[in-house]
């Protein structure tokens, strides 16, 4: 069910200077904000891409805080250690030497998205066009946790609890244009039976990219029709704002109600406050 516009959201600042921002996410102990920049094609090996550091108004502090990545997406920090999805690797940098520690291959992998952290510390990867996610361990092996066409085109990943929060792209038909049939939903994957189901009634949403939660509800971005979007845990859909080019994996402060969302045609950040 689609709700109507919310003029719910206002501005504070917009950051330019990025070259095809895929990643926002909000590191509270250290009150910044990390970017990963594609730079280059977004399935190349080509070494452009890079991780922007910024401080927690939005002011870029080293615009190229780690580099000599290929096609860097999905950012999580756990402890002092960032993970960052990198086409067919999960790439770990030690965030106190802002340097590349390890490269753990995915096998099989061809389009990593997105990350999240599990209750053990293990690492939750997705693969939108293998309809897979893998699950990382000990910084050293990745492997396949669920591959099946019921994830339909993975891409955002939150872990809640006992299970896996996905927001689906939508299986795509059209790689090319990473083009749908059928826009994608928010699904749930229990961590210990694997079990998958939708959350709300199932209906078409968008082509979901970024996820984060917030109180009750999910803040979820809708790459192709640049969105963004509150979905409530019963599936209710509702446009808080839209006219983004590109918006992709958002990152969250739920403390000050800042969102941050990449807009990938645009090279720019912006920062929102989600007003109630």
């Amino acid at each position: 069910m689609l709700s109507p516009l919310l003029l719910a959201v206002s501005m504070v600042t917009t950051v330019a200077g990025f070259q095809q921002p895929e990643s926002a996410y909000w590191h509270a102990p250290s009150r910044s904000w990390f970017v990963s920049n594609i730079a280059g094609n977004s399935t190349e090996k080509d070494g452009k891409g890079w991780i922007s550091r910024l401080d927690a108004n939005g002011k870029v502090t080293k615009a190229r805080w780690v580099d000599g990545l290929n096609a860097p997406k999905g950012i999580r920090i756990n402890g002092r250690t960032l993970y960052v999805a990198d086409i067919d690797e999960l790439v770990v940098v030690d965030t106190t030497r802002a340097k590349v520690k390890a490269r753990v291959k995915a096998p099989g992998a061809t389009f990593l998205n997105d990350v999240a952290i599990g209750p053990r510390g293990e690492v939750y990867v997705s693969d939108t066009m293998t309809n897979a996610i893998y699950r990382c361990r000990d910084d050293r092996v990745c492997e396949v946790f669920a591959k099946t066409e019921k994830l339909e085109g993975p891409n955002g990943l939150l872990v809640e609890g006992n299970r896996l929060v996905v927001a689906a792209w939508g299986i795509i038909t059209d790689p090319a244009t990473f083009g749908t049939k059928t826009p994608g939903h928010l699904l749930q994957v229990d961590l210990e039976t694997r079990e998958i189901t939708a959350i709300g009634d199932g209906q078409p949403v968008g082509n979901l990219d970024g996820l984060e939660t917030d109180g009750a509800d999910y803040l979820v971005t809708d790459w192709m029709a640049g969105k963004l979007l509150r979905i409530s845990k019963s599936g209710e859909v509702t446009v808080l704002k839209d006219g983004f080019k590109n918006s992709a994996d958002l990152g969250y402060d739920p403390a000050r109600k800042l969102a941050a969302i990449p807009e990938m045609g645009a090279g720019k950040v912006q920062l929102l406050r989600l007003d109630r």
